[in-house]
């Protein structure tokens, strides 16, 4: 009898560390959704789905249904003043939930807190594949990853995450809407010149895990491929962030330059230090070097992408674009992901997109 009993408890234990999918999948209503890992997550029927969670930055895309009021806590760089566009829409909204992990490069969830909280779903934005397994196994919580493409924004795996996003909470006509809406942008921007007659340029002090100098670049980074300005950086073969050698910047020597703001400080400061450097590049001796909105702030913002893609057309082919307002053009574009203009607040916090200048001020 006792060799009975302890076979049944071990059963019994077994039984209880792992991820009832099957048991899920069996349930009336629950759906088996693909992940932007490619995983298969069984997920409550979405009229269930009152209760949620986002960490890693996913809370943009559940901003982007509308449906933020669902989320029950948040991390605790949702509640910082990081120049991301969800976190300024949602600052009152988020103020009083609970902090339920610590965001950033390395997160740290507290597992009790989000198990107190009974989500329906998490959201996460993960560049580990054992991550997601990990915490739902742990939260008996389908974790569902969403993403905006790694290692560089890929629009195709950032509409699939929008897509499954509006899936899994009910809201796919919104998520079609959104993706049909994004999809016009490009068409406002036709200006195609022949290659010789191409802008030729440079963007530096893009963040990557903090906020970074000149040297911080992109290859084939998207607001230039949408403007149809050639990039000096495609040049090294390597797509997405890298830093480059300042040497390189002052051999291909481009006449137009663009800088992230976050990067703003540092680059003055090294041009306090380098005044000679920066006086050899041409683009900011001749006034042609200008400031762009933060792209990145804890992963991108790409509402800002789309709308760095207005400004920097607009810098390179003013004969082509002589009635396009970008400011009045970024507010649309906020519109559109978020429900509500933002540029004026966006540029209260981070300074105006406009002329460089290696003096404070822009």
């Amino acid at each position: 009898m006792a060799k009975k009993l302890i076979l049944l408890f071990v059963l019994f234990m077994l039984s209880a560390t792992v991820w009832p999918e099957a048991a899920l999948a069996e349930q009336a209503g629950f759906r088996t959704v693909i992940d932007a890992m490619g995983r298969k997550v069984d997920v409550p029927p979405a009229d269930h789905i009152q209760r949620v969670l986002a960490l890693g930055g996913s809370m943009a895309f559940v901003t982007f249904m509308g449906a933020q009021d669902r989320v029950v806590g948040v991390e605790d760089l949702d509640k910082d003043e990081l120049s991301k566009p969800y976190i300024m829409l949602n600052k009152k909204l988020v103020a009083d939930l609970p902090v339920v992990s610590k965001g950033g490069a390395v997160r740290i969830p507290n597992f009790e807190r989000i198990i107190d909280l009974k989500p329906d779903v998490l959201f996460l934005v993960s560049v580990d594949p054992a991550e997601p397994d990990s915490f739902q196994r742990k939260l008996r919580v389908p974790v569902i990853v969403v993403s905006q493409g790694q290692t560089s924004f890929d629009e195709t795996v950032f509409f699939e995450s929008i897509l499954l996003t509006g899936e899994v909470l009910g809201c796919t006509a919104r998520a079609k809407e959104l993706v049909q809406g994004i999809r016009a942008l490009p068409e406002k921007l036709h200006y195609r010149p022949e290659p010789e007659k191409q802008a030729l340029a440079y963007v530096g002090g893009l963040s990557y895990r903090g906020n970074q100098d000149i040297k911080s670049t992109s290859g084939h980074f998207f607001p230039m491929r949408m403007a149809g300005i050639a990039n000096v950086a495609d040049s090294t073969g390597r797509k997405g962030h890298h830093f480059i050698n300042k040497e390189f910047l002052l051999q291909t020597n481009p006449p137009l330059i663009f800088i992230d703001s976050n990067g703003l400080a540092l680059i003055r400061e090294d041009a306090r230090v380098h005044p000679e450097y920066y006086q050899r590049l041409q683009a900011i001796a001749s006034g042609n070097a200008w400031v762009l909105l933060p792209h990145t702030s804890y992963w991108n913002n790409p509402e800002l992408l789309y709308i760095n893609a207005f400004f920097m057309a607009k810098t390179a082919y003013p004969d082509q674009y002589p009635d396009l307002d970008p400011a009045a053009m970024a507010d649309e574009i906020f519109i559109l992901f978020n429900g509500a203009p933002q540029y004026d607040d966006f540029v209260r916090l981070v300074g105006p997109p406009g002329p460089f200048s290696l003096d404070k001020g822009n």
